[in-house]
């Protein structure tokens, strides 16, 4: 009896000892992990100096970039996580976890968040990360976007410099009478009197219909026919065309990646852009700006845009441990911070969104542009279509919208955009 009380007892010490080692091994297995996340080169400089600040706290973990240019972002997207390569973390756009976790390239994270933190997030951003009742994206950043404006260019045509209080916002109409005046008082005919950042990208560009009330989809997302091509959504996008065409106040030639340069060198007077580059033009000594709220039709309502980018787990990773604890530092932790002050982005957190109204920080020019984005994301905030087609509604829609404002008939190049997508919406069905 004695011999097999002591085989019992040494087999338990065997098996604590086992269980204290596999403890052991399992953390040291997070802690070397080697974590690569796929992101776009526009936001190195942010994403970089959040990575540096984890790996001084965490020198067991290495993270490394895969970074493409924002233009060729999708299609490397749809290449890494379609093949379930080596990718263990992606930064995913507000309307895409829906569709990445039907194809099955993101795999939720719901365990990992608890109701306390995701109530941490603004609960729209928190619905954008969602698919089928589980969390797949918590979201790393919000966004808004604002009117810029150069004063000197206001200053020769004699125009005052719009409020930026969102209850005296300008209207589009106004911008074209404005622009012309910008116009006619130089001799420069390389001024212009307004540019688009994200030229006929949909997330600036949906906004114009949206404030008259216009929508692309209907409600459920799977229907573009009499939504896209609207009489309410062809009047907004041939203001669109006009801008362009008829009143020739916006160039024709330009792509989003040349606009912030127009407005830099001083040849635009407006440039409807993300808040963020505030930080931009106050570095620049030649550069007087000011800024106002995103405009709206006169018979129409504020519409601004919304959303901004989400973390997503791949499929394919297989160091889910370290990156989960990255991702809650970057979205919820001290890195959130980091990414945020480096990048001059707007966040969501409802806690940062409060303190934007209160914090003497963002009392004065031009961090007070805080204040106004913050108020819109919780007053005019119109968000992207919800469907499982975006990635396809928005290649298709951007290429309407340039053809759009290189001249096309309007209705024309909606009704071509309808009858595609309807090709792309079928597949879902």
């Amino acid at each position: 009896m004695k011999g097999i009380r002591k085989l019992i007892l040494v087999c338990l010490l065997v098996c604590l000892v086992c269980s204290f080692v596999s403890a052991a091994a399992q953390k040291e297995q997070i802690k070397s992990k080697k974590i690569t996340l796929l992101t776009f080169t526009e936001y190195h400089a942010a994403i970089q100096a959040t990575i540096d600040a984890y790996m001084a706290k965490n020198p067991d973990i290495t993270i490394v970039l895969e970074e493409y240019p924002f233009s060729e972002y999708n299609e490397a997207v749809t290449i890494k996580l379609g093949s379930k390569g080596n990718i263990d973390l992606v930064m995913t756009d507000t309307t895409m976890p829906s569709g990445y976790a039907y194809r099955g390239w993101i795999q939720p994270v719901d365990t990992y968040f608890t109701a306390q933190e995701r109530a941490e997030f603004a609960p729209a951003l928190v619905d954008a990360g969602m698919y089928d009742g589980l969390l797949y994206s918590p979201p790393v950043c919000n966004s808004s976007q604002a009117l810029f404006y150069n004063k000197d260019l206001l200053d020769r045509a004699g125009i005052q410099y719009p409020s930026d209080d969102p209850l005296k916002r300008l209207t589009w109409e106004e911008i074209v009478a404005i622009s012309q005046k910008v116009m006619s008082a130089t001799s420069d005919k390389s001024v212009y009197g307004i540019v688009f950042e994200q030229v006929d990208r949909p997330y600036q560009v949906l906004p114009i219909p949206n404030s008259l009330g216009a929508n692309a989809f209907s409600p459920d997302g799977m229907k573009v026919d009499g939504y896209l091509n609207s009489p309410k959504f062809v009047e907004a996008m041939q203001w669109y065309s006009d801008i362009h065409n008829v009143y020739n106040v916006a160039p024709r030639g330009v792509s989003a990646s040349d606009s912030v340069g127009l407005f830099q060198a001083g040849k635009v007077a407006f440039i409807v852009a993300n808040v963020f580059n505030y930080a931009t033009f106050d570095k620049l000594d030649t550069l007087r700006f000011g800024y106002a709220p995103y405009p709206y039709f006169k018979q129409g309502a504020p519409a601004t845009p919304t959303g901004s980018w989400h973390l997503s787990l791949a499929a394919g990773s297989g160091n889910v441990d370290a990156s989960i604890d990255f991702m809650k530092y970057f979205t919820l932790g001290e890195g959130n911070k980091i990414f945020l002050d480096t990048r001059g982005a707007f966040a969501s957190s409802k806690a940062t969104l409060e303190a934007y109204q209160t914090d003497s920080a963002y009392a004065n020019f031009p961090q007070s542009i805080m204040r106004l984005a913050s108020y819109e994301a919780q007053n005019t905030a119109y968000p992207r279509p919800s469907t499982l087609a975006y990635g396809e509604f928005e290649t298709i829609v951007e290429s309407a919208f340039a053809d759009i404002r290189n001249g096309l008939n309007v209705t024309d190049a909606l009704n071509s955009a309808v009858q595609r997508l309807n090709t792309q919406l079928a597949m879902y069905k």
